[in-house]
């Protein structure tokens, strides 16, 4: 029998607030027979680090503008502190944890994404043959949304980016997207389910904006391959990775809806 997969990423909003019940629910999973692969960001914890160097941080449509030294803080907190952090806090509650970026034996391989955005790598492939064998050794991978270029360059990438094109590489049937909010909110109200051409719609009117943007954009990018259900939830509720009932989902289309993973 195959493992179920489920790329889980937590975003930087929800990284400091994480209960203990978080990484319990990861456990939880593993119990039941499926394979999690932890992805995340750290956008509140570089910002911080780039005030205290007297650094304004810039985004272009949610995404930071990466210049050289804004990179090198990139790669300090996210491969360094926030990373070794979650492995800390996964071990805490018996998950085998491993951490690593994507530089790491090449697994995050990228090209520039716009010169504007400056090093903001987009991604050209996953070495997934890395995070298998992790798995095969019955760890759990925690990988910083870092990547590399063919000259051996270092880019920051977006975390929803770098698990969207990790769900798709190890043939992920799930994503969950961990943040801070409930899921998409739309005038106050957070939507249960959505289509790909929802999602452009409220992206173009605005109701959709700022961070969130990327969020849903990779996630409908996900579902073009074999991922079935991308979930966007809030890590500091009880059971936002078992039950079926909190966030948002996002879905090919309305005549698929009978074929979601709802629980794995």
């Amino acid at each position: 029998m195959i493992p179920l997969k489920a790329v889980i990423k937590i975003g930087g909003s929800v990284l400091a607030n994480l209960p203990s019940t978080f990484f319990m629910e990861c456990l939880k999973l593993k119990e039941q027979g499926v394979t999690s692969i932890i992805v995340h960001g750290g956008g509140p914890m570089i910002s911080k680090w780039m005030d205290q160097m007297g650094m304004k941080p810039r985004f272009i449509e949610g995404r930071r503008v990466t210049d050289e030294q804004t990179l090198q803080i990139v790669e300090m907190v996210l491969a360094g502190t926030v990373n070794k952090q979650l492995v800390s806090q996964f071990r805490e509650v018996g998950v085998q944890a491993i951490g690593m970026s994507g530089i790491d034996l090449g697994l995050i391989q990228v090209s520039p994404l716009d010169g504007e955005l400056g090093y903001v790598g987009q991604i050209s492939t996953v070495n997934d043959r890395v995070i298998e064998t992790m798995i095969a050794q019955g760890w759990i991978p925690i990988i910083a949304s870092i990547g590399v270029d063919q000259q051996g360059q270092h880019y920051n990438i977006n975390a929803d980016d770098a698990a969207s094109a990790i769900a798709q590489a190890v043939q992920a049937k799930k994503l969950i997207s961990v943040s801070n909010v409930d899921g998409v909110q739309i005038q106050h109200r957070t939507i249960k389910q959505m289509t790909a051409e929802e999602v452009e719609k409220y992206i173009q009117n605005g109701e959709i904006s700022g961070g969130m943007i990327p969020k849903v954009r990779s996630g409908v990018q996900s579902l073009k391959g074999c991922v079935h259900e991308v979930v966007i939830v809030n890590g500091q509720k009880l059971g936002c990775l078992t039950n079926e009932n909190h966030g948002t989902r996002l879905i090919k289309g309305e005549m698929e809806s009978h074929v979601l993973v709802s629980h794995l």
